[in-house]
């Protein structure tokens, strides 16, 4: 099959059997899914369509306000829906498609998602941050119900009716009173184009679609809100689903990165002696500081990259046949909480209300505490990958990339090609959640492929995944309370110090002298919403401490939620109140209040100071409880949690996990509760056992020994839910990210109740565990 903007093959699987109860062949299912949908000719004309509606339209907005690039319907009575955001694991797709078939009164398992790939989608922004139900959602929704308008105007002219005589149901329209007389979309529109105008303003997270169009009424929804079967769960499951790992484009060569031992080390000389003698050995790319191998086979390309340069060498400036200028530009690993303190970037306040070096005059007692949590990584299980074929005229990637049109931009500034001549063709990627290698790679092929000018496919090593995507950074924090004589809470004060978590700097791109991204700042998301009447919250920094930072999952809230929760705990513990008592006393927000309620119903939560008044414990086991919540950008969560704390060895196990989570209006509820087991348990990993190692030099844990994650024996026994405000009429704020802040803080809370003691960095390894406990 050749795709149609280069002339480069895609390979697409032949055989038609069928997928048990989908009642589709093989085939078919490939092309519903979206993992294989590489050319125009797989979808027929509608991805044409789609296609022309964004090629010929001179800006984004203009080509959005095409009703043509966001549905295709299609002869079969299929429709294909086509949107800028991806399927990142947690069941976008099948939610989307969800939405549009409300609108349209059309089957969901009939309609067809085209994801992400820059000629046939519409800009509608990166696919991160819990952003694309509330900000896609809607849009996709109007461009739905723009559709049905259409439909039933070409119906009206079918029948010779008014179309307010006409009804549209199941896919199809037919007259009102008369339900014989009906006939499907397929028919109606014949094997044409739409060719209607909608309206569209603003871009990507602000893009406004047919706002005058009428929409359904939700108390009569029938799709949305039902636990749809997600359609890229079988294609998982049987193993059919085309990641970007899996994809091969005919005449690739494979290429390898060779990376310096120091984080910031300049290429001094490379001896591409012996290279030569590597069957398939095809050349060495230098660019700059950019070192990289291309071979006819990925195993040649291994060996050469190999011989080069192995960034496992233990020491030494030169590592292989690459000699590198020295590099000793990371902090001391005990000593990065410091160099964040001192990072310079911005002070901004995020709450300030009452007075509260005043109130501090009057207090009895001051309680204090810092928090401290490390760089983690992403740590994808699938490293990064992607496909260049770049020659002068344009540039084709295909790429499972979670911003698949900024990457499109990205890749033109870095090239100087036009960004019309550049398409990025996006798949699912094996790992994602951030901004991990999955841009970086793209950057890497590129220079690689303009290099030998044939396609390249760049695979990183897990050396290279460790090593080189973004980390989360590091991020150190101060709280005090004020208490009175009476044990009242007069005053809070919450100081984060907060490196960037925005950078998007192009590691090949910077390393070839031609920067594309931005060096930049972000902090994530941060909220406060206690009530105490002297509070001092703010945060410092944004600056850069040594290795790249970018997002890494609830960027900055995970951290500063866990603080601020624990502290919360420690001003309970220090009344001697409850702790869901303590919090209730203190909010006025009616959602935390009652997200904490709910939670506290489902758990079958019982009054009592933590730490006091409990059962004996049984064989050296402490079991105690934890609660936390949190608001990330209007999606609220409260997480109650009992761990099981081994004294002899410090061990820590989460046993029961109950979340309540109030996202308005939930589209899948079987996604949802997906999507929050997941959050549960990578936060839980992230909690336990993941912390970045370092030297000066370079990251050291570079693989699994050095980087544990959550084993399959250390999953909860139960992860329990309840959706609160899930009904009709509520906005969608989304539960992409949310139910990760809270786990931190739940753990140390409960670890607290078990023993007594307060962990105040993460991960609560079992040896620091047990070294507090001494």
């Amino acid at each position: 099959m050749k795709h149609d903007s280069s002339t480069a093959a895609v390979s697409e699987p032949s055989s038609d059997e069928t997928l048990g109860d989908l009642g589709q062949s093989r085939r078919h299912f490939l092309k519903a899914s979206g993992g294989l949908v590489l050319g125009f000719s797989l979808m027929g004309s509608g991805v044409a369509w789609a296609a022309e509606s964004i090629a010929t339209g001179k800006t984004n907005k203009n080509a959005a306000a095409q009703l043509d690039a966001w549905l295709a319907v299609h002869p079969d009575n299929t429709v294909t829906l086509f949107t800028g955001k991806v399927e990142v694991g947690n069941g976008n797709e099948t939610s989307l498609a969800q939405i549009a078939a409300e609108e349209l009164y059309f089957p969901v398992d009939q309609l067809i998602v085209v994801m992400g790939s820059t000629d046939k989608t519409i800009d509608q922004g990166p696919t991160y941050g819990s952003r694309t139900i509330p900000y896609a959602g809607p849009q996709i929704r109007h461009a739905a119900a723009a559709g049905r308008q259409a439909l039933l105007s070409l119906g009206a002219k079918h029948f010779k009716l008014p179309a307010h005589q006409l009804a549209t149901q199941n896919g199809s329209v037919s007259v009102i009173g008369d339900p014989a007389k009906k006939i499907s979309y397929g028919e109606l529109v014949d094997g044409h184009r739409f060719d209607v105008e909608i309206g569209a303003s603003g871009n990507s997270f602000g893009l406004e679609i047919a706002p005058d169009t009428t929409l359904k009424n939700q108390t009569h929804y029938s799709i949305v809100g039902k636990s749809v079967p997600r359609k890229d769960i079988p294609g998982k499951m049987f193993a059919q689903y085309s990641y970007i790992q899996d994809i091969k484009v005919d005449g690739m060569l494979h290429g390898r990165v060779v990376r310096p031992y120091g984080v910031g080390a300049k290429l001094v000389d490379v001896d591409e002696s012996g290279l030569k003698d590597i069957p398939g050995f095809v050349q060495v790319v230098r660019e700059g500081n950019f070192l990289g191998v291309v071979a006819k086979t990925e195993w040649a390309a291994i060996k050469a990259a190999s011989r080069l340069g192995s960034t496992l060498h233990p020491k030494g400036r030169k590592a292989g046949q690459a000699t590198w200028s020295d590099a000793n530009t990371l902090p001391d690993q005990d000593k990065v909480w410091d160099t964040v303190r001192k990072t310079s970037g911005k002070d901004v306040s995020v709450a300030s209300n009452g007075a509260y070096s005043m109130a501090a005059n009057y207090a009895a007692r001051t309680i204090k505490a810092t928090y401290q949590t490390p760089f983690q990584m992403h740590a994808s299980i699938g490293p990064s990958c992607a496909i260049a074929d770049v020659n002068s005229e344009r540039a084709i990637f295909w790429a499972g990339t979670q911003m698949p049109h900024q990457a499109r931009r990205d890749m033109a500034k870095m090239l100087d090609v036009p960004e019309d001549k550049v398409t990025v063709h996006w798949h699912g990627a094996s790992g994602a959640y951030g901004r991990n290698g999955l841009e970086h790679v793209i950057a890497d092929a590129a220079v690689m492929s303009r290099a030998v000018g044939k396609p390249v496919r760049v695979q990183w090593m897990r050396w290279d995944e460790h090593g080189w995507e973004p980390k989360g950074p590091p991020i150190a924090q101060d709280l005090e309370g004020l208490i009175d004589e009476d044990g009242k809470v007069i005053g809070w004060r919450h100081h984060m110090w907060v490196p960037t978590t925005g950078n998007t700097n192009l590691i090949a791109a910077d390393l070839i002298g031609h920067p594309v991204g931005d060096e930049g700042a972000g902090r994530g998301s941060i909220s406060y919403a206690y009530t105490f009447q002297n509070a001092d919250v703010s945060y410092h920094g944004e600056g850069r401490v040594g290795v790249i930072t970018a997002w890494l999952r609830s960027p900055a809230q995970f951290e500063t939620t866990f603080a601020m929760e624990a502290f919360i705990d420690e001003l309970a513990a220090d009344g001697q109140i409850d702790p869901l008592t303590f919090r209730l006393q203190n909010l006025e927000d009616a959602r935390a209040i009652g997200v904490l309620q709910a939670a506290a119903e489902k758990y079958g939560w019982t009054t009592r100071a933590s730490n006091q008044d409990k059962a004996e414990e049984k064989d050296g086991q402490a079991i105690g409880r934890g609660i936390a919540w949190v608001n990330r950008d209007d999606s609220y969560v409260a997480t109650i949690a009992d761990i099981v704390v081994d004294r002899e060895s410090g061990q820590i196990t989460v046993k029961r996990v109950v979340v309540a989570h109030d996202c308005g209006l939930v589209v899948n509820p079987d996604a949802l509760k997906n999507q929050i087991e997941g959050n549960i348990i990578q936060s839980l990993s992230r909690t336990l056992h993941e912390e970045v190692t370092f030297d000066n030099a370079h990251i050291t844990s570079r693989d699994w020994v050095g980087y544990p994650i959550l084993r399959f024996n250390e999953i909860p026994d139960s992860i329990e839910m309840v959706f609160v405000n899930d009904t009709p009429g509520r906005k969608m704020t989304g539960g992409g990210e949310p139910s990760t802040c809270p786990t931190a803080a739940v753990v140390s809370n409960a670890l607290y109740d078990a023993i007594g003691v307060r962990m105040r960095q993460t991960p609560f390894r079992a040896d620091r565990v047990k070294k507090a406990m001494a």
